[in-house]
């Protein structure tokens, strides 16, 4: 029979896996820190990588009068009194429950700053024939397992989760477009996006073209004069949106500028959009 173990110091660890303080849905969901994010076809996932620890011990149940336990290259098992079975020992079996933390941190999932950041893990400890045993010279030996949990986003309101699994991950609603951040996160939005660009033609000069500079902050539209001189244009337009540099700044005709939305691409997005939280699948 498995044995699920549910790590939590209490009700605030639990809210504190599905909303974030202060997080809106314009800002999105996104991974918390140092959990591994992966985003496919719309859909995000979050995960950690946990670590199950369980020491060497004498005696096994197959050998119950094993009782001494000697350390040396592979921990051994010898008997109080007469052997079993002709055996003078034997190798030392795995305590019964293990010690679970964070693959790679002395952590444990109990830890306060574990439960803030990924909330309340339920983890079901992974079978006996998953633990690989860890020699040790000087000490007990270990036996270690590793194992993959799904953990919520963060920003994700805390009823939206009830019912559904982490591991299946959570997605935009219909008529809703998906837009990745950063590649740990998902804001959802029925808005017109569209990238920074720039007119095609300078009147002031038809022989140099404008052209976009992508850089972090804000992009810029750069040319140059009748005398060879870079200019920089006043601001950037929508593309594909029918807009032209004509028509003045879109910021004052129902646009706003989305500053690095995608690295150190600018987008512009209209107005009037409405934003939605990720649904859990």
């Amino acid at each position: 029979m498995e044995r699920t173990h549910l790590y939590a110091l209490g009700v605030v660890g639990t809210m504190l896996c599905a909303a974030d303080a202060g997080a809106s849905k314009r800002d999105g969901v996104a991974c918390p820190s140092g959990a591994d994010a992966m985003v496919q076809q719309g859909v995000l996932k979050c995960s950690v990588r946990l670590e199950h620890v369980r020491m060497s011990i004498c005696p096994r149940l197959d050998y119950p009068n094993y009782t001494q336990i000697e350390i040396k290259e592979l921990d051994q098992c010898k008997p109080q009194v007469m052997p079993l079975r002709g055996r003078a020992s034997v190798d030392s079996g795995m305590t019964p429950l293990p010690q679970t933390r964070l693959a790679g941190s002395n952590r444990p999932v109990t830890d306060p700053t574990v439960i803030s950041a990924y909330g309340v893990l339920a983890v079901v400890p992974p079978p006996d024939s998953a633990y690989r045993r860890q020699v040790d010279r000087v000490s007990q030996d270990r036996f270690t397992a590793l194992q993959v949990v799904f953990v919520w986003p963060q920003g994700m309101p805390l009823p939206a989760t009830v019912g559904h699994d982490p591991k299946n991950g959570v997605s935009c609603p219909p008529g809703y477009d998906a837009t990745v951040l950063n590649g740990r996160g998902l804001r959802c939005s029925d808005t017109v996006v569209r990238k920074a660009g720039c007119d095609s033609v300078n009147p002031l000069n038809p022989l140099s073209p404008w052209t976009i500079e992508r850089r972090t902050g804000r992009d810029l539209c750069v040319s140059k004069d009748l005398t060879g001189n870079r200019v920089t244009g006043q601001y950037t337009i929508p593309t594909d949106a029918g807009y032209v540099g004509a028509m003045g700044n879109p910021s004052q005709n129902g646009w706003h500028l989305d500053t690095d939305r995608s690295g150190n691409v600018d987008y512009w997005v209209k107005d009037g959009t409405s934003y939605k939280y990720p649904v859990a699948r």
